[in-house]
C-alpha cells in the first residue's frame, strides 16, 4: 500500500484551473450555462435510470448509488444521486489513478479504458462501496472523467452481506480493490470479472450483474457527453461549462454561508457499539464559522477500537455531503466547489482516523454521528436566518439499520444482499416549519426508496409478514421527528436463512433533538423462534401484523428473543420471524408548544400513543373522542412549566453534581479516557 491518507484528504479540494479554462468559461455567452448545465443534468439522471435498471441488487433498486461528472484533472462537477457520498469519495481514487497512471506505461488512461475501487484506503468508505469511472476522450484528449457507484452487498467476507459485525481487522472483510484497470477499448477485461467472482463466491451473478450496470452506466453518460455537448458545441465550449459549474458551486455556498451567524458551535454525540460487542463511545465536534469560512474540529472523539466501528477519514468528510448537498445547498451544484469552504481537523488515532489494519467496513455506522453533529451544527448557525429557516432541521434517524441475509433461495441460487426497507423509512428531523416526514428516507440516501416487497419475495427465501408505522417511534416536540416503520420478516421456502443485523442505537441514540426536542426511541434486536405461525396461516386461524401485540399479547406459541438490535449471522429456520425497525427521526422544539388538535391527529393516525398525549404533551382531552379540552391543557401546561422552573438548578449546581459521574467501568473500554476520551493504550490487531 502506498497511498498516504492525508494526501486523500488534501485531493477533496479544488485543483487551481488553467488559464485556458478560465479563457474558455469567459467565452461562454448569456444562456449557454443556463442550458447546458441543465442538459447535463439530464445526462446524469439518464445514467441514474440506467443504472437502476442494469443492476440487481437492493441497493441498486433502492437508489442508493450515484453517477457523477469529474474534470480532467479529478474534480467533482456535479452529479445525480441517491447518496451524495458517494460522488464525493470518487474524487481521491480517481486523482490516485490520474498522478500514479496517466503517465505510468504500464498502466496509461486511453479512450475506453474502465477503472474501478472499493478500498477505503484509497478514499472509498468501506468496500462495499464500489465505483467505476471511465475518461471521456475528444480528439485524443481527456475532456473529463464518469463515475458510477453503488453499494454491493457481498464482498467475500467472513459473514454474508458484506459489512461483517464480527470483523476485526481490514483482512476480515473481504474484497479490497485499490485502483485497478478492468477494461480497455470499451469491453471489460474476462480476467478482471473472474477475479471479483471469485472473490464473491457467495453471490457471484449479482455482483458480475451489477458490475456490468457500472460501467453501463459510465459508458452511457460518456456517450451521451461527446455526442450532446462537445460534439455539438466544441470541446472549448465544454471545458468552459465545466469550470463555470465549479464556479457556481463555490460562489453560491460562499454567499450563503456567509449570512449565516458567525461563531463556535460544539455537539458531543454518544454510540453504544464496536460491532463485535456493545461499548460506549462519542464523537465530538466543534465548528468554527467566521464569514464565509468553516473550520469543523473533531478533536475529543473516542480512540479507534479493534472492532468493525472505525472509519478512515475522508469517509468521513464525505458523509458531511448527504446533508449539505441536500440541504443547505440542495439548489446547487453538486461539486466539491461547495468543500473549498470548509476545512476538517481530524485527529489521528481516533475513531475517524484508525490505523491502516483498522476494520473499517462499518464506517457508514460510525459516520451517523457525523450526520446528526453536522445537521445540529449547521442548524443552529442559521436559524434565526428567515431566508434559510426552511433548511433548520434536527437530525434525522440516522439509525440506517442493515438487515443481511445469506443462503440459498428458492430457486436453488446462492443468495446475499441487504434489505432496503430498513434502510430507507427512516423519519426525517421535526424543522423550525413544520414536522418530520414519516418513513421517508434513507439517511445515506436522500432519494431512496424502499424496494417492492412483491419482487423481493419473488428473488428470495423469505416473506414480510408485516410492515408498518413504529408508533412512537419519533422524537416528539413542537414539531414532531417523522416515525419510523417495524417490519417482519419470515423465513420460507427453505429449511435455513442466515441473517444479521447491522446497527447501534440499543442502548441510547446517537442524534439529538434541536431547541429543546427530544431524541427518538431506542431499538432492540427482536426474532422470533420455535413458533406456530405458518401452522396458523395453514389453518386460517389468526396472524398478528403488529409487534406490540406480538410481545404484548405473546399471540404466537414461540420462543420470543430481545437482544441487543446488533446481530451477529446466526441461521434461522422455516417459519422463523427476524423483527427489523426503522427509527424516528429527532424532534425539534418544546413538546409545550405543539399544537393539541397535531397530537389528535397523530394518536388517530396510530403514530402516537395516548401515553405520549398525555405524559409528554400534556394535554387534556377526551380518549374515545380526541376532543381537546383548551383551557384544561393550557392550565396543565403552564402548572407544568412552573413544576419545571422549581426543580430546575443553576448551571454552575448542574455541572458540581454532572462532573461528579461516571458510566459503569465495563462500557468504557472503548471510550478513551474519562472524561476526555483520549487514547491510553495501543490496539493489538493481528
Amino acid at each position: 500500500m502506498t497511498v498516504n491518507r492525508d494526501q486523500l484528504i488534501d485531493w477533496l479540494d479544488l485543483e487551481e484551473p488553467s488559464a485556458e479554462e478560465l479563457a474558455c468559461m469567459d467565452e461562454l455567452e448569456h444562456g449557454d450555462y443556463e442550458i447546458y448545465s441543465e442538459r447535463l443534468r439530464l445526462i446524469l439522471d439518464e445514467g441514474m435510470d440506467v443504472f437502476v435498471r442494469s443492476g440487481v441488487s437492493q441497493f441498486i433498486a433502492a437508489r442508493d448509488l450515484a453517477v457523477a461528472i469529474y474534470t480532467p484533472e479529478g474534480d467533482l462537477v456535479d452529479s445525480a444521486a441517491g447518496a451524495y457520498l458517494h460522488v464525493v469519495t470518487g474524487i481521491p481514487p480517481l486523482k490516485y489513478v490520474i498522478n500514479n497512471f496517466a503517465d505510468d506505461e504500464t498502466v496509461g488512461v486511453e479512450p475506453g479504458d474502465v477503472f474501478y475501487a472499493n478500498d477505503a484506503l484509497y478514499g472509498g468508505i468501506h468496500n462495499p462501496d464500489q465505483i467505476a469511472f471511465m475518461p471521456v476522450f475528444d480528439d485524443g484528449e481527456i475532456m473529463a472523467w464518469v463515475s458510477a457507484a453503488a453499494h454491493t452487498t457481498e464482498t467475500g467476507a467472513i459473514e454474508p452481506g458484506g459489512m461483517p459485525i464480527s470483523a476485526r481487522t481490514r483482512h476480515d472483510e473481504g474484497m479490497k480493490l485499490s485502483p485497478i484497470k478492468i477494461g480497455e477499448n470499451y469491453q471489460l477485461k474476462s480476467d478482471m470479472v473472474e477475479m471479483q467472482k471469485n472473490f464473491i463466491s457467495r453471490a457471484p451473478r449479482m455482483h458480475e450483474i451489477d458490475l456490468r450496470a457500472r460501467v453501463t452506466t459510465c459508458d452511457r453518460v460518456r456517450r451521451r457527453i461527446k455526442e450532446l455537448i462537445i460534439d455539438k458545441q466544441g470541446p472549448d465550449f465544454f471545458k468552459g461549462l465545466l469550470r463555470r459549474n465549479i464556479k457556481e458551486s463555490r460562489e453560491g455556498a460562499k454567499k450563503r454561508v456567509d449570512e449565516w451567524n458567525d461563531g463556535t458551535f460544539r455537539t458531543v454525540h454518544f454510540a453504544d457499539s464496536v460491532g463485535y460487542e456493545d461499548g460506549l463511545w462519542r464523537l465530538n465536534a466543534e465548528m468554527e464559522k467566521d464569514g464565509p469560512e468553516i473550520l469543523i474540529d473533531y478533536t475529543g472523539t473516542s480512540p479507534e477500537n479493534d472492532g468493525a466501528y472505525n472509519s478512515q477519514p475522508v469517509a468521513s468528510i464525505a458523509h458531511t455531503a448527504n446533508y449539505l448537498f441536500s440541504v443547505p445547498f440542495h439548489d446547487l451544484p453538486k461539486s466539491n466547489g461547495t468543500y473549498d469552504l470548509i476545512d476538517f481537523e481530524i485527529p489521528k488515532g481516533t475513531i475517524l482516523y484508525p490505523d491502516a489494519e483498522a476494520s473499517t467496513v462499518q464506517a457508514v455506522m460510525v459516520n451517523q454521528v457525523i450526520m446528526d453533529s453536522t445537521t445540529t451544527m449547521f442548524s443552529r448557525s442559521m436559524y434565526d436566518d428567515e431566508t434559510e429557516n426552511e433548511h433548520v432541521t434536527a437530525p434525522m434517524a440516522n439509525t440506517g439499520p442493515g438487515y443481511a441475509f445469506g443462503g440459498v433461495s428458492q430457486h436453488g441460487e446462492p443468495v446475499a444482499d441487504l434489505m432496503s426497507h430498513g434502510l430507507n423509512t427512516d423519519g426525517t428531523g421535526g424543522q423550525a416549519r413544520r414536522d418530520g416526514e414519516d418513513e421517508a428516507i434513507f439517511p445515506w440516501c436522500p432519494f431512496g426508496h424502499a424496494s417492492n416487497m412483491e419482487f423481493v419475495e419473488n428473488e428470495y427465501p423469505f416473506t414480510h409478514q408485516f410492515f408498518r408505522h413504529g408508533t412512537d417511534s419519533c422524537g416528539h416536540g413542537k414539531h414532531r421527528g417523522g416515525i419510523g416503520m417495524q417490519i417482519g420478516y419470515m423465513m420460507h421456502h427453505v429449511p435455513v436463512v442466515e441473517w444479521l443485523s447491522i446497527c447501534h442505537n440499543s442502548k441510547l441514540v446517537t442524534g439529538q433533538g434541536l431547541f429543546g426536542g427530544y431524541a427518538p426511541r431506542t431499538i432492540p434486536g427482536i426474532t422470533i423462534t420455535n413458533s406456530d405461525l405458518k401452522d396458523r396461516m395453514k389453518n386460517g386461524e389468526y396472524v398478528p401484523d403488529d409487534l406490540i401485540e406480538l410481545l404484548q399479547e405473546r399471540t404466537l406459541d414461540a420462543d420470543y428473543n430481545i437482544t441487543s438490535h446488533v446481530r451477529e449471522s446466526q441461521p434461522y429456520e422455516n417459519g422463523d420471524l427476524f423483527i427489523g425497525h426503522s427509527g424516528g427521526g429527532c424532534g425539534y422544539g418544546d413538546v409545550l408548544e405543539r399544537d393539541p388538535e397535531d397530537v389528535m391527529k397523530d394518536i388517530e393516525d396510530n403514530r402516537v400513543t395516548h401515553r405520549s398525549a398525555d405524559e409528554l404533551y400534556q394535554i387534556e382531552y377526551d380518549e374515545d373522542t380526541l376532543t381537546v379540552d383548551e383551557d384544561a391543557t393550557d392550565q396543565r401546561r403552564e402548572a407544568f412549566r412552573k413544576q419545571r422552573l422549581e426543580e430546575a438548578q443553576s448551571f454552575d449546581a448542574f455541572i458540581d453534581e454532572w462532573e461528579e459521574k461516571k458510566p459503569p467501568e465495563e462500557i468504557l473500554d472503548h471510550y478513551g479516557s474519562w472524561p476526555d476520551g483520549e487514547k491510553e493504550a495501543p490496539v493489538l490487531r493481528q
